[in-house]
């Protein structure tokens, strides 16, 4: 049967079975014939002809069709496997694909073929794996010097710094190369004096051999930078790009060095341009992107939702509601999905298949009869093919329907007096880029419109400093040492599919606000673009759609939210969840956002007229390798028009909500997890630090039937509290974490209310525990434990930027911080035990201790 054709009646069935059987016995033999040849034939074996075609294919850029020929084949040689690594690094390839198609090289006898395998795999973030890889090559391949260095380099990408240089220093001896590895190794270690005298042996040896060796001058004039000796650097780097005029990160420098004595840099601007020009061109950056309509299909293999596996159940509805339901079928597979009332009415009988690697998720909305009752449905997944179909032959595994529930009754809505929900986090948005919180740039207009009719907390404070914590924070009411979803970033040091590399996850007994939600009778849909908030880390709890477009937009994301709100807006209540990864990097807004307030003729890794790949952005996160500063206000006016574009996003769920006649029961909390350091402190990033243009983030509650107009609260508040607040708003009557409602702060008295310390925790890119607590303008930073920690005291009244470190003038109120930040730590981690203490529900008595520590539970 055709996927999505309603089936006919007995009368039907009986008509067709001849023909069915017919069929059905053709393609059994069919099937049997595929599969003879198939195990004659297996795959392939790679030809000259395959290589020479994937060579014109990489050649040309298409190196799709080159992983397509290649991967699949037998018999894959040096070549063939070097040109899928450079297949592999043109695309944005599963880590997984990468690891089984290199897996027979990294355990092959050539030491050739283990180097390939491990640089290919490095290259998809798994980095684990690569350096498994390489230690293992190293032991079978001892005298292959490559494989050592090619590990000692892993391992100071890694940040073992240590490791790296104590495997280099036997290897060194006279060699250039392994002299200038050592020297960068002992760099990044913070041994200076032996890293330039390392450095500049490699310089000596290269030029006795009569090959002068750009990188070890590139090397030493990053040295040089690292003591602030500007003319010394620029000589080493104009020494470099004369050895090696493609030098691209060498010709940057010399440019960044340059700008910063105030000398001519347009000489080795032009050079670098056309460098570094040539790169993006060939990774497409400089084409324009795709136009048209954004089309978003509701189900699919990016949704997720509850799922009832069994193959007959029951459940019992209001008459006269609308019932919403998902078919899923598992990859591969095709079933048949059908509701009936317990008196026999068919409501619902389809046949639905996945032809793709993944299952797939059919949503449906089934329209129950008027009567006095509840109406009874009978729910069914049964195969589909013939005949096992025609007599309710068993279902393929893992198919089913989703939980169904009705959903809100459209006609009574105006009446329900709880309000829909709207939550929107825009990734990375700082406070002080928005005009609403004192930006000269109108980077915010819509959100800014908002706020003229909401409660605006002018000091909201992030609970930690990168996305995947702060949003078990928001979720949860608890601190990230509480909730613990807080994995070590410098271990992973890689961005691609984070959800597939982390096995992290929420505890069982954690509570999340939208569970509660959802038992009180909300709707509750998620819609993001994250794979730091994916459902893999349990954010999916309490939902009945999650959507998690890992390749997604702003503008899927848009299109995908105001489909929701389309197909389900008019029956609430509902709380919808939408998160856009705007404005966090890389700068890849529309040309109208991008070009906003950034220059188009301006060269440099910022490039305001090309989409650079987020690779080159973390070129910053390097030891020594300051920016020009003509970069560092490209960065910023780029980020600006990320904020800018973020804001169009809210306008169009406001507007859509307004058309509908929603907007007025309707609450809209807009926020941020974080926001982003963009060279401030020397740092273009997040996730290493709390200070201020990291923690401090917009927060802003509109609802004119819940809140009072145009209000500004200068309370400081924390993150942990937006889910009791939303809770409260929604009339739920259930604690949660050690989340409190922020209502009182905005009634009448809030100006009355006591401070209450706030707190945020990380671990930084050393691995090093990071805290911080507030207490009214008085904030604390801590860096690292016992004796080597590393404290810092700034009054944010007086010093909003944090440049006066008054730790060591005001001991005591040091003292008194650090108390409350240790109190605070301890509870939080007694909490992370209790709730990982079993599995499912908690008992009683764990419940009473989570309680006695604050845990709503």
């Amino acid at each position: 049967m055709p996927d999505g054709r309603r089936v006919g009646g007995p009368a039907h069935v009986e008509k067709n079975m001849r023909g069915r059987r017919r069929a059905w016995e053709l393609g059994i033999l069919a099937l049997l014939l595929v599969g003879v040849g198939a195990v004659a034939c297996g795959p392939k074996a790679i030809t000259p002809a395959d290589l020479a075609t994937a060579r014109e294919d990489l050649r040309r850029g298409r190196a799709t069709e080159v992983i397509t020929r290649l991967a699949p084949r037998e018999g894959k040689g040096t070549e063939a496997y070097d040109l899928l690594a450079q297949a592999y690094a043109q695309v944005e390839a599963d880590p997984r694909e990468v690891v089984r198609v290199f897996s027979a090289a990294a355990t092959g006898t050539d030491p050739a073929l283990v180097l390939l395998a491990a640089r290919a795999v490095a290259g998809a973030d798994r980095l684990g794996t690569a350096l498994e890889w390489l230690e293992a090559g190293c032991r079978a391949h001892p005298r292959f010097t490559e494989l050592f260095v090619e590990r000692a380099k892993l391992l100071a990408r890694m940040g073992r710094y240590e490791e790296s240089v104590a495997l280099l220093r036997p290897l060194a001896g006279d060699d250039p190369r392994v002299l200038n590895l050592l020297g960068f190794g002992e760099m990044l270690a913070g041994r200076l004096e032996p890293a330039r005298a390392y450095l500049e042996r490699s310089i000596e040896e290269a030029e006795r051999l009569g090959r002068p060796y750009a990188v070890a001058h590139y090397h030493l004039g990053r040295y040089f930078l690292g003591r602030g000796e500007l003319e010394a650097a620029e000589a080493q780097f104009q020494q470099a790009v004369e050895i090696n005029p493609r030098h691209l990160e060498a010709q940057y420098l010399l440019v960044a060095t340059r700008e910063r004595l105030g000398r001519d840099a347009h000489k080795p601007r032009q050079a670098f341009a056309a460098l570094y020009g040539d790169r993006l061109a060939a990774q497409g950056a400089l084409d324009p992107p795709p136009a048209g309509e954004v089309a978003v299909e509701r189900g699919g293999d990016i949704e997720w939702r509850p799922l009832d596996s069994r193959p007959r159940f029951e459940e019992s509805f209001a008459p006269g509601s609308v019932v919403e339901v998902a078919a899923w079928v598992p990859a591969g597979e095709r079933a048949r999905f059908r509701i009936e009332t317990a008196g026999g009415e068919s409501l619902l009988d389809m046949v639905h298949q996945a032809t793709g690697e993944r299952g797939r998720w059919v949503p449906h909305q089934v329209a129950l009869p008027e009567g006095p009752g509840a109406v009874r449905l009978v729910f069914r997944v049964t195969a589909a093919g013939f005949p096992a179909g025609l007599f309710g032959g068993r279902a393929p595994e893992g198919s089913g329907f989703s939980r169904p529930r009705a959903l809100g009754d459209a006609r009574r809505r105006s009446a329900d007096p709880r309000p829909n929900i709207l939550l929107i986090s825009l990734d990375t948005l700082r406070a002080d880029r928005m005009e609403l919180y004192g930006a000269e740039r109108e980077t915010t207009p819509r959100l800014s419109a908002l706020a003229g009719q909401a409660v605006v907390f002018q000091r909201a404070e992030a609970a930690n400093n990168w996305t995947l914590p702060s949003h078990m924070t928001i979720f949860s009411g608890l601190s990230p040492r509480a909730h613990g979803v807080l994995p070590d970033m410098g271990q992973v040091r890689g961005y691609l599919h984070p959800d597939r590399q982390l096995p992290v996850s929420a505890p069982e007994g954690l509570r999340t606000f939208p569970q509660l939600l959802a038992e009180a009778g909300y709707r509750t849909a998620a819609v993001t673009e994250n794979g730091w908030i994916s459902g893999r880390f349990g954010f999916d709890r309490g939902f009945d759609l999650y959507r998690s477009d890992l390749r997604g937009n702003l503008e899927r994301t848009a299109a995908a939210a105001l489909a929701e709100l389309e197909a389900t807006g008019e029956r609430g209540p509902w709380f919808l969840f939408v998160h856009t990864y705007t404005p966090h990097q890389p700068y890849h807004a529309p040309d109208e956002f991008r070009l906003k307030w950034a220059d188009p003729s301006h060269v440099g890794f910022a490039w305001p007229r090309a989409r650079v790949p987020i690779a080159d952005y973390y070129r910053f996160r390097a030891p020594f390798f300051p920016p020009a500063p003509s970069d560092v206000l490209a960065y910023r006016d780029l980020y600006d028009g990320q904020v800018r574009w973020a804001d169009s996003l809210v306008g169009r769920l406001v507007d859509h909500l307004e058309s509908r006649g929603l907007l007025q029961q309707t609450v809209i909390v807009v926020t941020s997890d974080h926001g982003e350091e963009i060279f401030e402190r020397g740092q273009f990033d997040h996730g290493d630090t709390l200070y201020e243009e990291v923690t401090h983030v917009p927060l802003l509650i509109w609802g004119p039937r819940q809140l009072p107009s145009g209000r500004r609260v200068d309370h400081p508040v924390s993150l942990v509290d937006l889910a009791a607040t939303i809770l409260d708003l929604a009339g739920v009557d259930a604690p949660l974490g050690t989340s409190r409602s922020l209502r009182p702060l905005w009634e009448e008295n809030g100006g009355q209310a006591r401070p209450r310390p706030l707190f945020a925790e990380a671990i930084d890119l050393a691995g090093r525990p990071l805290a911080a607590v507030w207490l009214g303008d008085l904030k604390l930073i801590r860096r690292g434990e016992g004796s080597a920690a590393r404290v810092e005291l700034y009054d944010l009244g007086r010093d909003p930027g944090e440049r006066h470190d008054l730790a060591s003038r005001h001991p005591g109120k040091v003292d008194r911080l650090l108390a409350l930040l240790d109190e605070h730590l301890q509870r939080s981690a007694e909490v992370r035990k209790l709730l990982g203490s079993g599995s499912g529900a908690l008992d009683e008595e764990t419940i009473r201790r989570l309680e006695s520590l604050g845990y709503g539970h």
